[in-house]
């Protein structure tokens, strides 16, 4: 009982379950082609939290995916998928209604500052010194 309650304290481990839940959530349901969408960006949640990318796909995503390497993008990416998984059962919508309040609440932490950011949302080590492996939206922006 105290290991569970000492892996609540780090907020990194709790910043994972959550995420892997909002993934699990993003993948279970909608129509078939929203449903493809919401495999591919559940999936995607899902594999950084729990599978180390190597560092050349770490740089790939970064550039094309950055928003998922801050607490205000990931943020925004979940409204907009629990928007796009809303459906007219009640499942979908508490599904779509868990992963909404999970942006929310990542938007929020964007602006708190109290925690610093989870493993899986620290950006690669490579956008200090390769101008490539920047996010397309920081790519013109001097260092």
């Amino acid at each position: 009982m105290d290991q569970v309650k000492d892996l609540l304290r780090q907020p990194a481990f709790v910043f994972k379950c959550i995420n892997i839940v909002a993934g699990a959530c993003m993948i279970t349901g909608a129509s078939i082609i929203i449903g493809v969408y919401a495999v591919l960006f559940g999936g995607t949640v899902i594999t950084l939290e729990v599978y180390n990318l190597p560092s050349n796909y770490q740089g790939i995503l970064y550039r094309y995916a950055g928003f998922l390497y801050s607490f205000v993008g990931r943020g925004v990416f979940y409204i907009l998928v629990g928007v796009l998984i809303t459906g007219s059962s009640p499942l979908l919508y508490s599904f779509a209604t868990a992963v909404g309040v999970v942006g929310l609440a990542y938007v929020v932490l964007e602006f708190v500052n109290k925690f610093d950011l989870p493993p899986s949302m620290v950006p690669p080590d490579a956008i200090d010194s390769d101008v490539e492996s920047r996010a397309v939206f920081r790519a013109s922006q001097e260092q």
